[in-house]
Order: structure tokens, then C-alpha cells, then sequence
């Protein structure tokens, strides 16, 4: 006699859904937030001009001889503002009337993280760049030297100790926290180099962790910088624009954003020079 199993009555057991959706990971974005905002300075065009403006040179003053005037030939840094990102879905109707989830809203949102995210690791991006001012080795654990060399390479170039930062991958992270520095009671009240405390003790600066830095696993470069080091010209936010089809009976949804991140030099110090440099910024070689 044949039996009733959950295969001939297949028909007859119900099935759940979720209430809601497992949705994608997302980051936290925290990098550009850091940048000097240059924005307002750009109402219009696509190139940002920053002119330097040098110290003089001093001369000895012979007697009953004049002093020669002094005119520097000064340079200017450009900057190109040309990165024009968008996204675009298109749902029709009957998907969103037969579907238990709110399709478009959720994709909706997804559009608005997808740029910034782009945004973000364009910023973390430029942290690869400064080859002169290095410390680390790619691929390993920062020390405690490489840090305290990084802090010299500011202190050298007579950077503001406000609003200094540092930013690091969770795994270069990681390495700190076997240093004593950060652990020893004697170094620290409290031994959490979960909180940024410790590090900006240390070493003047705030210390902020991204799953986005630049390089792929296990290579990684973060920074220790000024804020006013890097910039950012943001044209137009991240903006949503919405277009119902009645042919395609379909909602279209795009999103988009024009900006652009840049690394400043800063203009060197000495009387009579007219070049710049990477002076308020060092390279983080480590691991990821």
C-alpha cells in the first residue's frame, strides 16, 4: 500500500518567504567625509586652478648698496574635474504588482550606495600615490617605527598637528593591536585600541578603519595625512531621476553624480623655491 509522503503530497505543504530581504553587505564610508570639501569654489567649468605663492629669498645688505627686488615665477596645479558616474534599473509593472518585496524602492537605495561607494574608493585610491614620503612594507604588519617615522615626515614638513588622520584596513588594524604601545597600560588607560584615542595620543592623529582601502588582499596603502591635504569638488551630489514608460510599462530610475578627488602639493617651504611637493601626506605600506 502506498504511503503519503511529502512527495505525493508535495502539493500540499506550504512554503515560507522572508519577511524581508538579505541584502548586500555595505561598508562603512568614511574616507571622502574626510577631504576638504572645494565645491563651492566651482560653480561651473571642469578645471580647478591652484596657484602657489612661495617665500622670498633674503640677500646680505651692502652698504650704500640697494637692495634687489624680488619676484617670484610661480607655478599653479590643475585639477580636472571629469568623473561622471551613473547607474540605471528599469522595473516593469507587473513585476513590481506580482512581487512580495518592494522592488524599486530597494533597488532605489541600492543606486544611491553603489555611487558613493565608487566615490569612496576613488578618494582611497589616491592614498597609493606618494612614493617619496613611505613607510611599511606591502604586505606586512606596520611597526611601531613606521609610524613614528610617518609622524617625522609631518612634523619635517611643518604640517598642522589638527586634523591630522590616519586610515588603515581592518587587518593593518589588526597588527597594531600586538604592539605594546597600543596594549600596555603603560602607554594607554585603557587597553581598547578599538577606540580611536589611542592612536591620536600617540601620534596627533585619528585613526579611522576602511574596508576600502586601496590594494587587493593581502596588499594594502593607507595614509597618514592632513585633512586639508586631499580634496574633493563635488558638481553634483548623488542624485536620483525617475521616468515612468507607458509604452514599456516601466518605471526607469538612474541615478548619477559628477565630482572629482584630488591630492594636493603642498608648496615647499625655503626662500626662493617654486616647487611643490607631497609634504602633508605619507604612504602606508601594509597589509589588507
Amino acid at each position: 500500500m502506498p504511503n503519503i509522503t511529502t512527495t505525493t503530497h508535495d502539493v500540499f505543504i506550504d512554503e515560507a518567504w522572508a519577511a524581508e530581504l538579505n541584502r548586500a553587505v555595505e561598508f562603512e564610508l568614511l574616507v571622502l567625509k574626510t577631504f576638504d570639501d572645494r565645491s563651492a569654489e566651482v560653480r561651473h567649468g571642469d578645471t580647478y586652478h591652484l596657484p602657489a605663492r612661495h617665500h622670498l629669498s633674503t640677500s646680505a645688505k651692502a652698504a650704500s648698496t640697494d637692495l634687489t627686488p624680488q619676484a617670484s615665477t610661480e607655478t599653479q596645479q590643475n585639477y580636472t574635474i571629469n568623473t561622471h558616474r551613473g547607474i540605471a534599473i528599469e522595473v516593469e509593472d507587473i513585476t513590481e504588482i506580482q512581487s512580495k518585496y518592494d522592488v524599486r524602492k530597494g533597488h532605489t537605495e541600492d543606486l544611491s550606495y553603489s555611487l558613493a561607494r565608487d566615490m569612496e574608493t576613488d578618494a582611497t585610491g589616491l592614498f597609493d600615490d606618494n612614493t617619496t614620503q613611505t613607510v611599511g612594507v606591502i604586505q606586512q604588519e606596520l611597526t611601531d617605527a613606521n609610524l613614528i617615522r610617518a609622524w617625522q615626515y609631518l612634523e619635517d614638513a611643518g604640517c598642522s598637528r589638527n586634523g591630522r588622520l590616519v586610515v588603515l584596513s581592518p587587518a593593518a588594524q589588526g597588527g597594531l593591536m600586538k604592539l605594546d604601545v597600543f596594549r600596555s597600560h603603560l602607554y594607554v588607560a585603557d587597553a581598547d585600541i578599538t577606540r580611536k584615542a589611542e592612536i591620536n595620543t600617540l601620534y596627533k592623529a585619528e585613526l579611522l578603519v576602511s574596508n576600502l582601502t586601496v590594494g587587493t588582499a593581502p596588499s594594502s596603502s593607507g595614509h597618514m595625512y592632513h585633512r586639508s591635504h586631499f580634496f574633493k569638488i563635488v558638481q553634483r551630489q548623488i542624485e536620483t531621476h525617475t521616468w515612468y514608460s507607458p509604452l514599456a510599462l516601466a518605471w526607469i530610475v538612474s541615478a548619477d553624480t559628477i565630482y572629482g578627488v584630488f591630492e594636493r602639493q603642498e608648496a615647499d617651504e625655503a626662500g626662493g623655491v617654486t616647487t611643490v611637493a607631497r609634504l602633508w601626506g605619507v604612504r602606508l605600506q601594509t597589509l589588507k
